[in-house]
């Protein structure tokens, strides 16, 4: 007997006469009764069905889509024996399907109805195709409009009106009532049908044929009845179900294309639970949802497979199903994992898919890699030092970009509950990391912001070149306009940064201009000018972001501290905080920070370990503070490596709290409740450990830390985006992309990237001079001169070449000086003007003289 049907007798209907009947209530659950022939069918109900708290006189019983009265005796309804009746609020319901089923079933060509249709459209023994099509609403009818779709649409019209009918009754049903056009539309199921639509659509007969399959497409696109997107949700059962019979019942199999179409149909509408955080999945069985949802799943998969087989990109139409199929069976298949079921069904049928996809992944990137490139593409591409032939993908390589990384995203999300599998990706990461690279590279920055991209990212990021992960971060913050400068030379633009900064006031001025623009402005471009100077453009505004990160991360201002062995290495300051406008400061650090990553300005300013983890969201562990505390992370070393027994004799003497002076006050901070009471020993000074650092580093700067990030997240294209502009980097990456080059600059580069205007040449004395005094000077002086003449006082991880001069550095003769007059510089061009100094000892006077803090910072003529 079927698990769901509960066999109920009573001895009052055990006579010969009695009928066997089975009720199907309208959750599904079918209930065996046995009635006598004078009962009606009211009292039966009433005794053996629970109809639920809903008013019994709201409920009808259907038996083969015949409605039937509650007041009739069993023995005048004229049930067979064994038949089953069908509970249901929606007798109407019923009705139409019975005429549905009629109409597709019937021989008749056309419905009486539909034959005068036609004749009105005959005159003087011509059909008139062109009004006829019209009426019938064949899209972009014309004179020339196709006799033989016209046909098709008379034979097909009285079965596609009853299907309109049906689903316009179920939007009035569910506008009356909100959430009962599940119900409604369930009647096509439980009468059958949708199985009697497929048989037909599979049949040998053309007409049987065309009708089914106009009825199917009327459901599977119900928009075109007036049903609204969110009501489309409704529909999820019965394609689910039309998925699993037409490739059982199609010659074609799993290649129908109107099985695609339902493929398609369903993966639209599951994508707006993504989108639509509000809607609601129809109540579903989880068992019966999953038996039908992997074939398609699996389907949807294999095609995807076929095409990377194949060397091809496979259709965004393709990849659109297979990524909302295979993510949703994803989540079922966590759900299975954590219900300790490993062997699920879901499992069982899609690792080895999700295996053979990887494969199919293995291959398609060896033959990308094997492509055979120009040798002008070999040249350019060697100059990016990726590999050839990837930098310069033609376009229909292109488009396999994306392809590779909805495989890989999918895959990734399978790989969670799949060690094996994740082992894999890891191998084929590892031996096409060329590839890879050169994928990251190959990709836009709207799609470079996809979470699929940033889990692959991150998780292998250490197969990445720095140049990749830093072009990958660099996608993470607005774009600027690549045919014009991120500066502005004249305030000609509408969502311009105009600040008029006091030289004397530089935080408090930068401060409010920065904290008070919105987004959009801060996004767009820069220009600045000193109060009483006539210097303007991009060096100017360089210089201000210079100055203004160097004031905010002075430890004078207690914002941020240095680390002991690392006075550039900073960290936040647990002091800070007290005031709420250092927490506001915080906030335009963030900022500041963010708006020299966009500029592309290294400032010479370098995140510790603590600061930099936290903003990427990671938790702290013992070696993250060895620099900012090393005094702490040793003591903390020596109490991991002690002696069980000596520790446990309390000879440390500590508990799990810690003692803080703030301003002069003394405060002992529990490290959890209770904590002074509970003495360190050997089993739980890890724990200890553990909660010493959560409180050192990230309880006591906690404010600091949530005002520096949403400051930091205000520059990014999403503030979301922030965790994985830091994840998706190393240490070493941020502090070559926010403090530039450390240690000496090569004077022989600085001269190579260098040329000669208004008189001077490389030959010429001044010019020598002018060299053997820079490779004379101390680092300091050396950066001075070079933010004096170009307003960058770190270079570029790359050096000279990252800071795209274009035509290079200019040293210009300044005739109309004398040699009394010290250079002066036009840092917007990167030009500096020279005068005709007559020594070598003379040069190198005047060069001290702008190396001097007060003067580098200033760039008019002296």
């Amino acid at each position: 007997m079927d698990p769901n049907v509960v066999a109920i007798s009573q001895e009052s209907n055990s006579s010969s006469d009695a009928i066997r009947l089975t009720v199907q209530s309208i959750d599904g659950k079918k209930t065996v009764v046995v009635a006598g022939p004078q009962d009606t069918l009211g009292e039966v109900l009433g005794r053996f069905v629970d109809v639920g708290p809903r008013r019994r006189s709201d409920l009808h019983a259907v038996h083969e889509c015949r409605n039937l009265h509650l007041e009739a005796k069993i023995n005048e309804l004229d049930l067979p024996r064994g038949a089953t009746l069908h509970l249901t609020r929606y007798p109407d319901a019923w009705s139409l399907a019975s005429q549905i089923a009629a109409a597709a079933t019937t021989d008749m060509d056309v419905s009486n109805e539909t034959a005068e249709l036609f004749k009105r459209f005959i005159h003087d023994g011509e059909v008139q195709i062109d009004p006829l099509a019209r009426h019938l609403g064949v899209p972009n009818c014309s004179s020339w409009t196709d006799f033989e779709h016209v046909t098709k649409m008379l034979y097909t019209r009285d079965i596609v009106l009853l299907v309109k009918k049906f689903l316009a009754s179920a939007k009035a049903t569910n506008e009356r009532q909100a959430g009962t056009a599940v119900e409604y539309l369930d009647v096509l199921l439980r009468s059958g049908v949708i199985g009697v639509l497929v048989r037909l659509y599979s049949s040998g007969s053309m007409l049987h044929h065309l009708r089914a399959n106009s009825a199917i497409i009327c459901l599977l696109y119900p928009e075109i009845s007036g049903i609204l997107p969110r009501l489309e949700v409704c529909f999820l059962p019965l394609w689910l179900e039309l998925c699993r019979l037409i490739p059982a019942a199609s010659g074609k199999g799993r290649s129908d294309p109107l099985y695609e179409k339902c493929r398609h149909r369903l993966a639209a509408v599951l994508s707006l639970f993504e989108r639509t955080p509000s809607l609601r999945m129809p109540k579903m069985p989880q068992e019966w949802l999953i038996e039908r949802l992997i074939p398609i799943a699996k389907d949807a998969t294999d095609v995807i497979i076929r095409y990377m087989a194949a060397g091809w990109a496979a259709p965004d139409d393709k990849l659109f199903v297979f990524r909302v199929l295979f993510a949703l069976v994803c989540y079922f298949r966590r759900r299975e994992v954590y219900a300790q079921r490993k062997d699920g069904p879901v499992g069982a049928v899609l690792s080895r898919t999700a295996m053979s996809l990887l494969i199919s992944v293995n291959a398609f990137m060896t033959r990308l890699e094997g492509a055979s490139p120009s040798k002008e593409q070999q040249q350019q591409d060697a100059t990016h030092n990726i590999l050839p032939g990837l930098a310069t993908l033609e376009q229909h390589q292109q488009d396999t970009v994306d392809s590779i990384w909805v495989v890989l995203g999918q895959l990734d999300m399978w790989s969670v509950t799949d060690c094996h599998l994740a082992g894999a990706i890891r191998a084929t990461c590892t031996a096409h990391a060329a590839c890879l690279n050169a994928l990251v590279l190959g990709t836009s920055a709207d799609r470079s912001r996809c979470k699929d991209i940033g889990r692959i990212v991150v998780k292998h990021k250490d197969l990445l070149g720095f140049e990749v992960r830093m072009h990958f971060a660099r996608a993470m913050l607005p774009e600027m306009d690549a045919t014009s400068s991120a500066f502005m030379l004249f305030d000609d633009e509408p969502h311009a940064l105009e600040m008029l900064i006091d030289r004397s006031q530089l935080l408090p001025d930068s401060f409010r201009y920065v904290s008070e623009a919105a987004s959009h402005v801060l996004r767009g471009r820069l220009f600045v000018e000193f109060l009483d100077e006539e210097a303007l453009g991009e060096g100017v505004a360089r210089e201000w972001i210079s100055l203004v990160c160097r004031a905010l991360f002075d430890p004078r201002h207690g914002l941020f501290s240095p680390c002991p062995r690392d006075q550039q290495r900073f960290f936040l300051n647990p002091a800070s905080g007290a005031d709420p406008l250092q927490l506001k400061y915080f906030d335009f650090a963030g900022r500041m920070i963010g708006l020299a990553l966009m500029h592309n300005v290294p400032v010479g300013v370098r995140f510790d370990r603590t600061l930099f983890f936290q903003l990427a969201g990671r938790p702290l562990t013992l070696d993250d503070i060895a620099d900012a505390d090393p005094s702490t992370h040793a003591s903390c070393k020596k109490i991991l490596e002690m002696d069980p027994d000596l520790v446990d004799s309390d000879a440390l003497g500590l508990t799990f709290a810690r003692e803080v002076g703030v301003f002069g006050s003394g405060e002992v901070i529990e490290l959890l409740p209770g904590g002074r009471d509970i003495a360190v020993d050997s089993k739980n000074r890890g724990q200890y450990i553990e909660l010493l650092i959560q409180s050192l580093f990230m309880a006591s700067t906690k404010d600091q830390l949530t005002h520096f990030a949403k400051g930091f997240s205000y520059m990014l294209v999403k503030p979301e985006l922030r965790k994985l502009f830091f994840l998706s980097l190393h240490l070493k990456d941020l502090d070559s992309m926010l403090g530039g080059r450390i240690g000496a600059i090569d004077v022989q580069e600085w001269k190579e990237y260098t040329r000669y205007e208004g008189g001077f040449t490389q030959q010429d004395d001044q010019i020598n001079w002018f060299w053997e005094a820079v490779a004379s000077m101390m680092v300091e002086e050396q950066r001075r001169l070079l933010f004096f003449w170009t307003s960058v006082e770190y270079l570029p991880f790359d050096g000279f070449r990252g800071l795209h001069l274009g035509s290079g550095l200019v040293i210009s003769k300044a005739s109309l000086k004398t040699s009394e007059h010290l250079p002066s510089s036009s840092t917007c061009f990167y030009r500096l003007n020279m005068p005709v100094y007559t020594s070598s000892s003379m040069t190198l006077s005047r060069l001290q003289k702008i190396t001097q803090e007060h003067v580098s910072n200033s760039f008019g003529e002296i």
